[in-house]
């Protein structure tokens, strides 16, 4: 079977590329050259045949092929194993029902989702081909205590991705939104599997808006949801900025099993878009009010009211106050 980023690779390398050529630095004839360009074309790449001259790449799809995700990816555990699909109802339920056979740091990818979800069992709207909607399996070796943190780490790690490709600092709403020009542009579902006491594993589910309009997007997401591609004013290049993210993704998760959570924290207090303002805070048994004040050590989030400051270790937070940074 010849590899998909190999052939890729020869065809990218030079202008033309003859059959005979292929076959010979693939070591397989040329009739399974040919099966394998066919197999290509179907996958979105163009890919045209001139007499005498050979086989011309054309143009690539814009798919998050693991091929092309992969290639350049400096990674030792997050993404080095990738499974993608055209669709799925939920990448976070796809891991589930794979758990046992994926290795940590194993990446899933749809290029849609059909049930994709946020908090609190909310729809995560997920159209074809202008997203990144992914999971990310883990298997941390951490207290229980610690775990809600790795939420906290997935939107840094995103935050700084986004900043180093496109030159803009997305700000991190508690737990796990980002927001950019007042406007929602990623967010991070975290689900843990396992036994009482005992932790398997940790999916983070992230999705992305990349590259959507805002006439994309339901009438009713209209006035909050956004994209880079909306505030940045160009097309993204998803592969580029996943790849990115996988990479510091991984960083950032090695950083703080080993020296603790200090530094993701430090982050979310600079750079948030939740500290200062009122919010309501729906925790799922009870809602509580108040002005966010800081992030606590442990991850939660210390609110003040009426002089007196109490912390919310998880819940979904909407802001009152609709004043933008």
């Amino acid at each position: 079977m010849i590899k998909i980023a190999k052939i890729i690779d020869l065809l990218a390398q030079t202008e033309y590329i003859s059959g005979e050529d292929l076959a010979d630095q693939l070591g397989v004839t040329r009739a399974a050259v040919w099966k394998q360009i066919e197999v290509l074309r179907e996958l979105g790449y163009e890919i045209k045949a001139f007499p005498r001259k050979g086989y011309l790449l054309c143009s690539k799809p814009d798919r998050l092929y693991p091929w092309e995700v992969g290639k350049g990816l400096n990674t030792q555990l997050v993404g080095k194993n990738m499974e993608y699909y055209d669709e799925l109802p939920s990448t976070n339920l796809q891991a589930k029902e794979m758990l046992g056979s994926l290795s940590e740091g194993t990446v899933i990818l749809a290029e849609s989702q059909t049930q994709g979800r946020g908090r609190l069992g909310r729809n995560w709207f997920s159209p074809p081909g202008i997203g990144i909607w992914m999971s990310l399996v883990l298997s941390p070796k951490l207290p229980p205590v610690e775990l809600p943190k790795l939420t906290l780490v997935a939107a840094v790690a995103l935050s700084q991705a986004i900043f180093e490709v496109l030159g803009v600092r997305p700000l991190v709403k508690w737990p796990n939104d980002l927001y950019l020009n007042g406007r929602k542009i990623s967010g991070i579902l975290t689900e843990l599997v396992g036994e009482m006491g005992r932790l398997e594993y940790l999916i983070l589910g992230v999705g992305i808006n990349a590259n959507q309009k805002l006439e994309d997007f339901p009438e009713e997401l209209r006035d909050k949801a956004g994209s880079l591609a909306m505030i940045c004013g160009k097309q993204i290049d998803r592969k580029v900025l996943l790849r990115r993210y996988l990479e510091l993704m991984e960083e950032e998760y090695f950083r703080a099993l080993r020296e603790g959570f200090a530094q993701t924290l430090e982050y979310c207090r600079k750079y948030t878009f939740t500290l200062g303002r009122k919010v309501v805070v729906n925790g799922g048994v009870k809602t509580l009010s108040g002005t966010a004040v800081g992030i606590a050590e442990d991850g939660s989030l210390i609110l003040e009211q009426n002089g007196k400051e109490f912390k919310v270790i998880t819940g979904d937070v909407n802001l009152i106050n609709k004043e933008q940074e």
